[in-house]
């Protein structure tokens, strides 16, 4: 873990919920999709993938790396975008993919003001980050 030099600063982001709470929104989830599995003939919970993880390093790899190129595009990257997905050639397995969003800079200045900005956020022409791997255990 890289150590903050402000860590005295430091605040958890807008969003952050309880433990409590994600277990609340994971059960909420398997409910409302029990049925699904008990079309496909599985029982409750038998061969559900609740979540999908991506390493800390793929992730920072790929914000840096969409950053870079969307500084080289004209945009200013200000979020991602996360994209519930299937797989066709996989019978439909779900996924999720990341994909940039922000602004096309009037200028090439990153330091531009607001006013010269595109006024709606879009996604940036960058390849999406999808490549996670699948687990059943946690929340």
């Amino acid at each position: 873990m890289k150590k903050n030099n402000k860590d005295s600063n430091f605040r958890a982001p807008k969003g952050v919920i309880t433990e409590d709470r994600g277990k609340e929104l994971s059960n909420a989830w398997s409910s409302k999709n029990s049925a699904l599995f008990s079309k496909s003939g599985k029982k409750a919970g038998e061969g559900e993938i609740k979540y999908l993880r991506w390493s800390l390093e793929d992730l920072r790899n790929y914000l840096d790396y969409a950053e870079h190129e969307a500084n080289k595009k004209g945009y200013d990257m200000t979020g991602v975008r996360v994209y519930f997905a299937a797989y066709p050639e996989k019978r439909g397995q779900n996924t999720l993919f990341f994909a940039p969003e922000g602004r096309k800079l009037v200028s090439n200045t990153r330091k531009i003001s607001a006013s010269l900005r595109s006024k709606d956020e879009e996604n940036i022409p960058i390849p999406p980050f999808n490549n996670g791997e699948g687990g059943s255990g946690g929340y």
